[in-house]
């Protein structure tokens, strides 16, 4: 079996990489404790268990930043190379426009950590003008992982000037790799990806993964 620390590079960016959604998802309920958190620039994670699949995890941040700058990172490819060293090769082989006012774009990654190597296809479904984009393998490529899906959202934050960033993953790598562990990668990497976003969108600059 792959160890957990083999593992962590590769599932943040798994997560970079929920099934395709007809509707932009709806913020969660935030209770006052974690809105308390937010405000004070922490982050917030829930995770979800599902007895048909892996957990979906949840990660909510809340930006000094506008919707328009925050995008333009998220669609950054090179901010993902930034976010995860193990990004050997990230290309783009499509980028094009999609039914319902989505733009499709397909990015094949190669990812090395230790001894592990793995390469595999990315469908994204991005709607600009409703703040929210999510994404799945693309099955028309062999790829080395069972499967992936997430989506990014963002909403108007209370406070003036503050974006609210969601960020939904689900990972699952293979009979090889068992739940609970597949669950505290995914935590730990949706938090370091969370935490690369905030930054270099408040402060332009970012410490080194």
């Amino acid at each position: 079996m792959r160890s957990p620390l083999a593992l962590l590079p590769l599932f943040l960016v798994l997560l970079g990489a929920t099934p395709a959604l007809a509707n932009k998802p709806v913020l969660p309920d935030i209770t006052e404790k974690q809105q308390q958190a937010l405000d004070a620039g922490k982050l917030v994670f829930v995770t979800h268990k599902r007895d048909d699949g892996p957990s979906i995890v949840t990660g909510i941040a809340e930006i000094r930043v506008s919707h328009e700058r925050l995008w333009s990172l998220l669609l950054d490819t090179a901010e993902i190379k930034r976010a995860s060293r193990s990004v050997r090769e990230l290309h783009t082989y499509m980028d094009a426009p999609g039914p319902d006012g989505a733009r499709i774009i397909k990015l094949d990654y190669l990812i090395k950590s230790g001894p592990i190597k793995l390469r595999y296809f990315v469908k994204r479904e991005v709607f600009s003008s409703r703040n929210y984009m999510t994404w799945v393998l693309d099955k028309e490529k062999d790829s080395d992982i069972l499967d992936t899906t997430g989506s990014y959202s963002t909403y108007d934050a209370s406070r003036p000037g503050y974006v609210i960033f969601l960020y939904r993953a689900s990972i699952d790598v293979g009979k090889n790799v068992p739940s609970w562990l597949e669950d505290r990668l995914a935590s730990s990497s949706l938090k370091r990806y969370l935490e690369h976003i905030k930054e270099i969108a408040e402060t332009g600059e970012v410490a080194s993964p």
